[in-house]
């Protein structure tokens, strides 16, 4: 298994920030690698389900989720549900302090092929931080 803890500074708001990080549905559109993200459903209580499509390293990998979206903490956790992935959970958090605005992610994947996993996991690993760095980018143009 595999574990990336990581925090990122960036320019703008927090507000800005949260508000793109929620709006996974347009992560396709400037996120590379991302091909298809669905909100399947709405529970409540912060509560919802999504759909996934990601090409890495020239395959797509499909999963849907669980996210628990705590609009007070700025935190959107998530946990795989079902798909390609043997384990694939964590969470996105928007901070706050007197630098700026920072973006956390904590995740813990394994792709589940142990005779790949030192080829896959670094490759998914660049691609997660890619991806935070590339949702701070994006919290500037709203």
């Amino acid at each position: 298994m595999a574990v990336l803890n990581v925090t990122r500074r960036g320019a703008g708001s927090t507000e800005r920030v949260w508000k793109v990080l929620l709006d996974c549905e347009t992560f396709p559109t400037f996120l590379d690698g991302v091909n298809e993200v669905t909100v399947t459903g709405e529970e409540g209580g912060g509560r919802r389900t999504s759909s996934w499509v990601v090409e890495l390293k020239g395959s797509e990998m499909e999963w849907d989720q669980e996210d628990i979206i705590d609009v007070e903490r700025l935190r959107w956790e998530f946990r795989q549900t079902e798909g390609d992935l043997a384990h694939y959970e964590g969470y996105w958090q928007v901070l706050e302090d007197t630098e700026g605005v920072a973006l956390h992610l904590n995740v813990e994947f394994d792709i589940g092929l142990p005779m790949v996993a030192e080829m896959i996991h670094p490759a998914v690993e660049k691609s997660l931080r890619a991806y935070q760095q590339q949702i701070l980018s994006s919290s500037l143009y709203l």
